[in-house]
C-alpha cells in the first residue's frame, strides 16, 4: 500500500478506526500494518526532519 495524498492519509487514518486498536492475526492485521507502514512512509516523506541521516 502507498499513500500519495493528504486524501490518501485521511483516508488511512478512517480506515485503522475502523479496523480498531491493533487487530490480532488474520486479514485484520495484515491491513492494520500495511496500512501503519505507509502512514509512517508518508509522513518520513513529507517531514524531511523524521528522515535518517547518512554519516554514522
Amino acid at each position: 500500500m502507498t499513500i500519495e495524498t493528504s486524501d490518501d492519509y485521511d483516508a488511512a487514518i478512517t480506515r485503522l478506526g475502523a479496523l480498531g486498536d491493533n487487530p490480532v492475526d488474520g486479514p485484520d492485521e495484515d491491513e492494520f500494518l500495511a496500512i501503519s507502514a505507509a502512514m509512517l512512509a508518508y509522513e518520513t516523506r513529507n517531514h524531511p526532519a523524521l528522515e535518517q541521516e547518512d554519516g554514522g
